[in-house]
């Protein structure tokens, strides 16, 4: 693997949706394409002994099936931005400077809208002649994290710049076992999400802020991410990003009005520095999502020079392959959810841990057969149409919240099985008909009827819950039967912008600037996210 520069010649600077000229921008030190580990069976949870997860089943390795329909609704990768500084807070973006918070904040924002606004491959290019995707469906949710921390200076780490990324103990590399900053992964006050470090080459650093002369380069000027994992599915993902602020000096500093980059004012140079976000933050997430590096300039995988503006549709595939059989599905929203239906026509047997962002449906007379793990969205359920089945044998049936679910719904003469010694010890799986259901968690190996209940309860669990109107110029409407415990607002760079800890059933968002929202509720039962937008 290539040993990276600086400065390098591809592009950054985007006013619209093309690409311009940009000497400043990260490469990627990812030393060689790890490959993820291979699925095995799972023997060490004794919830699980009785599960078959051989990992035959297409939806472990075909992209194919993972392709994004044009009415699927986003899903969301939370990433920890975490910025290391000095006790005082320097040494790194500064928590309480505004122009350094918008500055991160217009990163974010760059990546979120390069991936929801994709381009065209160049001719003889990945995808080249096929009908590709302009939008992957695929947003990232950012905390932004600022912890005091002598490493900051990464050269406290035993970095030797002289060996690069790839040289020594590789201290400053994720996927390295002698990764320095791993102690992160295990910190309570930083939330589940890809911790994504920032630190600096102090040396460079205290040159600038003792002598003023920002004429010395910044340094390393690369980043590395680390592959997802078959197993461990809860393995940790990670980037670093070493001298970001170090560039950002260097670029506010030395590049404006320097004759050899155009004599340019900062709002170009700044474009530049943010130009980072449409090429090199996707790229990294990328990583993280189990692609590789491709030769094709207009891939945003790409190292040649090109306008690195789009991913190709088995990109794509593999994106939501990822999220959904590898180590990087623990980091998409709990809520995440398409809003639209895995379709099973045929017989299928889904012998993976597979955490699934879709309502399935099973038709034609079909049999799915579910033994190993599945983990299903919230909102979504699996319907049973007349004349088909679903069959539950060993495998785990969960939600990803963990705490609610809308059941299996069985239509006409279709029906679930639930085979011996399958064991279901969640409070929220229930199957039912019409208006009955069951919470029965075992059956012989005769079909149970889903009509026949212990409680006749209602079949639906969760009340049902409605925003409106959305889009919306000035209020949003929440209809709901349960007691709402709190209403936040997030922007899409991961700020609570609006918050209210009550039985809230309107929320004024006419102070907000226009744009795509988060609002979450929070009942006694659940906590509910919805998209809406402010026009």
């Amino acid at each position: 693997m290539r040993y990276l520069l600086f400065f390098t010649l591809f592009v950054c600077t985007f006013t619209s949706t093309h690409a311009q000229d940009n000497p400043f921008i990260a490469t990627c030190a990812m030393g060689k394409e790890v490959q993820p580990k291979e699925i095995g069976h799972i023997k060490d949870n004794p919830k699980l002994l009785n599960t078959n997860c051989a990992g035959s089943s297409p939806y472990n390795y075909d992209n194919n099936l993972y392709m994004p329909q044009s009415n699927d609704a986003v899903i969301y990768i939370k990433l920890n931005f975490i910025f290391l500084t000095k006790p005082d807070g320097t040494g790194n973006f500064e928590q309480n400077n505004p122009e350094h918070v918008q500055v991160i904040d217009d990163l974010v924002a760059a990546m979120n809208y390069r991936i929801a606004n994709l381009g065209q491959p160049a001719a003889g290019c990945d995808g080249d002649g096929q009908t590709n995707f302009s939008n992957t469906k695929i947003q990232a949710v950012v905390n932004k994290i600022w912890k005091a921390d002598p490493a900051w200076d990464f050269l406290y780490t035993g970095y030797d710049p002289n060996l690069g990324p790839l040289g020594g103990n590789m201290p400053l590399y994720p996927p390295s076992s002698d990764y320095y900053y791993t102690y992160l992964d295990s910190d309570p006050s930083i939330p589940s999400g890809i911790n994504v470090v920032f630190a600096n080459n102090g040396d460079i650093y205290n040159h600038y802020m003792t002598t003023g002369d920002y004429t010395l380069p910044p340094g390393e000027g690369w980043a590395a991410s680390e592959f997802p994992y078959y197993t461990p599915v809860d393995r940790k993902l990670r980037q670093f990003w070493p001298n970001l602020f170090n560039k950002y000096l260097s670029m506010k500093n030395f590049v404006v009005n320097n004759p050899t980059w155009g004599s340019q004012p900062w709002s170009v140079i700044r474009q530049w520095f943010i130009g980072m976000g449409y090429t090199s933050f996707p790229h990294e997430l990328g990583h993280n999502l189990g692609l590789y590096h491709h030769d094709c300039g207009s891939n945003i995988m790409s190292y040649a020079q090109g306008n690195h503006d789009y991913f190709s549709r088995d990109d794509i595939g593999t994106m939501y392959r990822s999220a959904s059989v590898t180590s990087a599905r623990q980091y998409f929203t709990e809520n995440s959810f398409k809003n639209t239906n895995l379709n099973v026509t045929s017989n299928e047997v889904w012998d993976i841990n597979f955490r699934n962002y879709s309502t399935v449906r099973i038709d034609n007379n079909a049999s799915l057969k579910t033994t190993c793990k599945l983990i299903m969205a919230p909102q979504s359920r699996v319907i049973v149409k007349s004349g088909s089945n679903f069959i539950i044998e060993g495998a785990e049936v969960s939600s990803a919240n963990n705490s609610s679910w809308n059941g299996v719904k069985v239509e006409g003469n279709g029906y679930c099985l639930i085979m011996p010694d399958t064991k279901i010890d969640n409070n929220y799986f229930y199957i039912y008909t019409d208006n009955i259901m069951t919470n029965d968690k075992m059956s012989n190996s005769k079909a149970a009827d889903p009509r026949i209940s212990k409680d006749q309860k209602p079949a639906v669990s969760q009340s049902i819950l409605k925003i409106y109107p959305n889009p919306t110029g000035d209020f949003i409407n929440i209809r709901t039967d349960e007691d709402i415990l709190s209403v936040s607002v997030y922007n899409m760079s991961g700020q609570k912008i609006i918050n209210y800890n009550e039985n809230l059933k309107r929320v004024d968002v006419q102070p907000i600037p226009n744009g795509i929202y988060l609002l979450e509720i929070k009942t006694k039962a659940q906590t509910i996210t919805e998209k809406f937008i402010k026009k």
